[in-house]
């Protein structure tokens, strides 16, 4: 009986130090007629018995021998791999050898819609390349054999060349043959290598199978991909995330940077299968809608509480005011209105962090600094907002329309932690590779260990801050991920004598490579 084997003679059988034997050119080719009547008398001989290993070696003599080929082989299918366990006489040297399914045309053979697939030396396996050329083989035809619980292997054979008017029958007889070894192959399941390596490369999710202790016996083309780790590098080590718990969804973040979403079910006693795939895109897509939604919320509650107040005013104290102050609180609502209508339809266009990315182009900084500027909110609690603009600065590649947002929260952020005052001081400048601006303040200032957790969402210096100060800790959160996505960068460092200095990159539009240092010194 067939159980996947192959005698310890053959395995690992390797041509001598003299180089492989010359291949033998096989016999012409029988008309279809001749061919399916030999292809009855094979499937006869072999469908007497189990089929063992030196029945398929008969098939594969045969099949050289009507296809007029140059060499035939059964290959087998192991977890990740191919292994030639029975072939023609003439291509003997093969038997034992192991042929990863990983880039190969068995991936897209078992990967794909057709039955058989056919190819050039050229795009053969990197083990097979050099030997089938030196021979002279120039086309493959390759055809999978299924038996009733799945993929069993293959059946290949080489020819020189495709022959006018041949390769159609080529192609019924290499069919016909394989679903005969199909229906007749006799495996014992407890003796079948396991075949998840070939079934699993017609998928796209990542598949293992680990034993016991957590090892990897198998690792599919799409694992390979996901994870980057190559499978003559994966086997027998520990999976690159944990393991799941059986019935259990469990996400974890690769050393590559992707996200996986992972599930763990019993093989046997022994094995467990493991599939997962990569769900990078749908966290970013996620993180995406709630930073859009965290945006539109922190843009729009200013203008909102200025509405509400200058409404409130005019609703509680009509009576107090004088014409020019009701004309004064009416002119503010009307403005605050007009700025939430065109922030509204810039979040909702997208123009904004969450959004679709918009296209980044060279444009103005200190334009767009001046005009930010101009439409910044109001000093307040006595503090003096000092500009030092140079008159001409380097333009930037950036998206212009999020300047304002980012010096609005700046000078916002600046104002809330300088309780008692003092100069808010604006400067800008350039590098070689970019053109910067800073916003410093003379404030409570930020520890030099929490520099960075600043702009992580909701981050307070302590939880005092909130009581104290107001607002969620979004605004530095959202100046980040604009910066991010049009290659900027923003840093925060504490001041010389107090406070904070908050500095805000973007890359020189006469600069060729993305900014990727920190902040300036």
């Amino acid at each position: 009986m067939f159980d996947g084997t192959v005698p310890d003679e053959t395995v690992g059988a390797q041509p001598g130090g003299g180089g492989l034997p010359p291949l033998e050119r096989g016999l012409p080719p029988l008309d279809a007629a001749d061919a399916f009547t030999a292809i009855t008398r094979i499937l006869d001989d072999v469908a007497g018995g189990p089929v063992e290993v030196p029945a398929l070696r008969r098939v594969m003599d045969a099949l050289e021998q009507l296809v007029g080929g140059v060499g035939a082989a059964f290959l087998l299918a192991e977890p990740g791999a191919m292994r030639a366990v029975a072939t023609s006489d003439s291509v003997s040297w093969l038997t034992g050898r192991r042929l990863p399914l990983s880039g190969s045309s068995f991936a897209r053979l078992f990967g794909g819609p057709h039955r058989t697939i056919e190819f050039g030396w050229a795009d053969a396996t990197p083990v097979l390349r050099e030997d089938l050329r030196e021979r002279g083989c120039e086309w493959i035809l390759m055809t999978r054999v299924v038996r009733r619980f799945g993929p069993l292997g293959a059946l290949a054979v080489a020819i020189e060349s495709p022959r006018d008017g041949q390769l159609r029958t080529e192609r019924a007889v290499l069919e016909c043959l394989a679903a005969g070894v199909g229906a007749l192959a006799v495996i014992r399941p407890d003796r079948l290598p396991d075949p998840i390596g070939t079934v699993a490369a017609a998928v796209p999710e990542g598949v293992a199978v680990v034993d016991a202790g957590g090892l990897i016996q198998a690792w599919n083309p799409a694992a390979e991909e996901i994870t980057e780790g190559a499978t003559d590098k994966m086997l027998n080590q520990p999976l690159p995330f944990p393991v799941p718990v059986p019935g259990q969804v469990r996400e974890h973040r690769l050393q590559n940077g992707r996200w996986i979403e992972a599930r763990c079910a019993a093989l046997d006693a022994s094995r467990r299968v493991v599939t997962f795939y990569d769900v990078s895109e749908s966290r970013r897509e996620d993180e995406a809608q709630n930073l859009f939604l965290a945006t539109a919320s922190h843009e729009l509650r200013t203008p909102l509480t200025i509405i509400r107040g200058y409404a409130d005013t005019l609703v509680t104290r009509w009576d107090q005011l004088d014409d020019v102050g009701r004309r004064s609180a009416a002119e503010v609502i009307g403005t605050r209105t007009r700025q939430l209508a065109a922030l509204v339809d810039r979040l909702l266009s997208g123009d904004r962090a969450g959004g679709t990315r918009p296209e980044t182009q060279a444009f103005d900084v200190r334009t767009a600094l001046a005009s930010a500027l101009a439409s910044a909110p109001a000093n307040e609690d006595g503090h003096r907002l000092r500009a030092r603009i140079p008159a001409t600065l380097p333009a930037a590649i950036g998206e212009p329309d999020t300047i304002p947002t980012i010096v609005t929260e700046l000078l916002t952020n600046a104002y809330k932690y300088s309780p008692d005052g003092g100069d808010i001081e604006v400067s800008a400048g350039a590098d070689v590779s970019a053109v910067w601006f800073r916003v410093a303040d003379r404030g409570v200032g930020v520890p030099p260990d929490q520099a960075e957790s600043v702009f992580a969402r909701f981050w307070q210096v302590d939880r005092g801050d909130q009581r104290r100060f107001g607002g969620v800790g979004l605004g530095l959160y959202i100046i980040r991920q604009l910066l991010d996505r049009q290659g900027g960068w923003v840093s925060l460092r504490p001041r010389l004598g107090g406070g904070s200095v908050v500095e805000v990159r973007l890359r020189r539009a006469d600069h060729p490579r993305p900014t990727a240092e920190g902040p300036a010194s």
